[in-house]
């Protein structure tokens, strides 16, 4: 056969094969990604659905334990015969429950006991709770898996009791400590009537003798209203900065617009029932001049979550059972003073860590310090004005004065009477963490100048010209002439701060010239609402600056003290 010069037919249908062939090959490789891709996604979807139902296990326990604290006790009988169970003990996941609303996926609760428990015993506490002392203390787990297809996740979840540690600022009461009234019957008084909320009526009565008498600032018995001293009105003022959740058994007073939360997500708690949960400062003064002079307060700068009605905390009456905790090397008795110096300390009598030592060396292993008071007997009273301090005199009572901070592991410091913290307490490490508990005070040291009042007669000669005065010192008494040497300005407290009965306060802290900024970063719990300063173009003491440690959320110092009566939450869920 004759063939054409520059005919390209045979070439054509060869590159026409070969071109089919590669789209074959192509579109062969493609649908194999797209099943491979198909098959993955079906598994990612899978597994999603498994650790979702996961999650609703943990919620729905959490929804009864919420309805039912008690719930967590009953181990698997939580759930009725006749109902549908989850709960198992560990190491079965044979009781599952559907997840409403999906198409077959579901999941199984495992109880896990505590440590050296093989199992949930109903009504035994310590079958599933953590003792104080041991790593995770007074928390419980469960886990929860979550089924979908042949994909399964689990999730241990760790339920604590809502602790004080889970705000910035907490306090039973928003208003001054009782010991801060001057005379014993004015204190009396304050113990009967500023023991109340202020929806429970502790601004609608004035301070009054067991007899109903009114009393005066002084103490004095009057019949005058005007002049009758009522229970102490404490605010939050313009420059004061919370940052973090806040939480009180009581109602908060604004003065101004205070800051109060970082964003929505803190929660600034009440227990008032009433709306709006908070008062304007002059709304609860009582004479018209008072009324009239009065600050004006409003939420404007609420930045977090404000929630009324909010459940109650209430804190045990003594950190007694840290003393059983606490090693016999580190039980002291009387009046210490302890500096910290990263992973080691120093102890001494006192208020001298080195003057009458009596340990130096590394932190206890367990993590506590315990100061009871030395013959289980203490008599000492406390007030807030005209302290001053002996650097001699050793008392008999459990008082821990910190002298010197920084620490660079965990560490809780327990005080059967007062805390006194004499400089700045700073980590120097992530793994610090420091708890301070007092029975009693924590308070801020701030010495200043003292000296009896006088009271001063003039003097005349036979003309009754005046040629001087005759002065005699009332040395019952004492005055503040103002700020000691070089004070405490602008302090730094890092830790977590709990005083049981009293309150977190200055010393001396109506006295001198004002002291700057106290920030405290970590939280601060106290019955009564301790005062760091007083406001005003004369205002003396320090300006509040509280920043929460995110670390509390999940984690706490040492065996720290929970309250008696609290709700369980979350405190941290683990994907395994």
């Amino acid at each position: 056969m004759q063939v054409k010069v520059g005919d390209e037919g045979g070439f054509t249908m060869i590159m026409t094969v070969i071109g089919i062939t590669l789209v074959v090959l192509l579109a062969a490789v493609a649908v194999t990604a797209v099943t491979g891709s198909a098959q993955v996604t079906g598994r990612d979807i899978a597994r999603k659905q498994a650790y979702e139902a996961a999650i609703a296990g943990i919620n729905e326990y959490a929804f009864h334990l919420h309805a039912d604290s008690a719930y967590w006790t009953k181990c698997t009988a939580a759930v009725p015969s006749t109902e549908r169970s989850a709960l198992n003990q560990m190491g079965s996941t044979a009781n599952r429950r559907p997840v409403p609303g999906t198409s077959g996926a579901e999941y199984a609760l495992e109880l896990i006991p505590a440590e050296g428990r093989s199992e949930c015993v109903v009504n035994e506490n310590a079958s599933m709770v953590e003792p104080l002392g041991h790593a995770g203390s007074n928390t419980f787990r469960l886990r929860s898996t979550g089924y979908s297809g042949k994909a399964q996740v689990s999730v241990t979840a760790t339920f604590k009791p809502e602790s004080f540690l889970d705000y910035v600022y907490f306090t039973q009461l928003e208003t001054s400590d009782p010991v801060t009234y001057g005379t014993p019957e004015l204190r009396a008084a304050a113990g009967r009537q500023c023991t109340k909320t202020i929806e429970g009526g502790r601004y609608d009565t004035p301070l009054e003798t067991t007899s109903g008498q009114m009393l005066t600032e002084s103490g004095a018995i009057t019949t005058s209203a005007e002049k009758a001293e009522y229970c102490d009105v404490i605010s939050f003022v313009g420059a004061d900065d919370i940052e973090g959740p806040m939480h009180t058994n009581d109602a908060f007073v604004f003065c101004e617009h205070p800051t109060l939360g970082r964003d929505k997500s803190d929660s600034i708690e009440v227990s008032a029932a009433k709306e709006p949960g908070w008062y304007e400062t002059r709304s609860l003064l009582h004479t018209e001049r008072e009324r009239r002079e009065g600050c004006q307060g409003n939420n404007s700068n609420v930045k977090g979550t404000y929630r009324i009605n909010q459940p109650t905390l209430v804190p045990p009456e003594t950190n007694g059972e840290l003393e059983n905790i606490a090693e016999s090397a580190f039980h002291y008795e009387g009046e210490v003073a302890i500096c910290l110096e990263g992973t080691t300390m120093k102890v001494g009598r006192g208020k001298s860590c080195t003057e009458s030592p009596v340990y130096e060396g590394p932190f206890p292993t367990n993590g506590v310090i315990y100061d009871s008071n030395r013959n289980r007997e203490c008599n000492s009273e406390y007030s807030p004005f005209n302290v001053s301090y002996s650097s001699t005199e050793v008392n008999s009572c459990g008082n821990v004065n910190i002298v010197e901070g920084k620490f660079a592991q965990p560490l809780t410091i327990a005080a059967a009477n007062n805390v006194l913290i004499m400089h700045n307490i700073e980590k120097t490490s992530e793994q610090g963490l420091l708890g301070i508990i007092a029975t009693n005070f924590i308070r801020v040291y701030h010495p200043v100048v003292l000296a009896h009042p006088k009271t001063c007669t003039p003097e005349y000669n036979s003309s009754h010209h005046k040629i001087g005065e005759s002065c005699v010192e009332n040395t019952n008494e004492w005055e503040c002439k103002g700020n000691e040497g070089e004070p405490l300005k602008n302090l730094t407290i890092e830790a977590a701060l709990l005083a049981l009965q009293h309150s977190f306060i200055v010393d001396n802290y109506r006295c001198g010239a004002k002291l700057g900024t106290l920030t405290v970063r970590g939280a601060i719990a106290q019955k009564y609402r301790g005062a760091v300063g007083t406001t005003g173009n004369n205002g003396n003491g320090y300006l509040k600056h509280y920043v929460y440690d995110g670390r509390l959320e999940t984690t706490e110092p040492p065996s720290f003290i929970e309250p008696v009566k609290s709700n369980w939450v979350i405190g941290r869920e683990t994907v395994e």
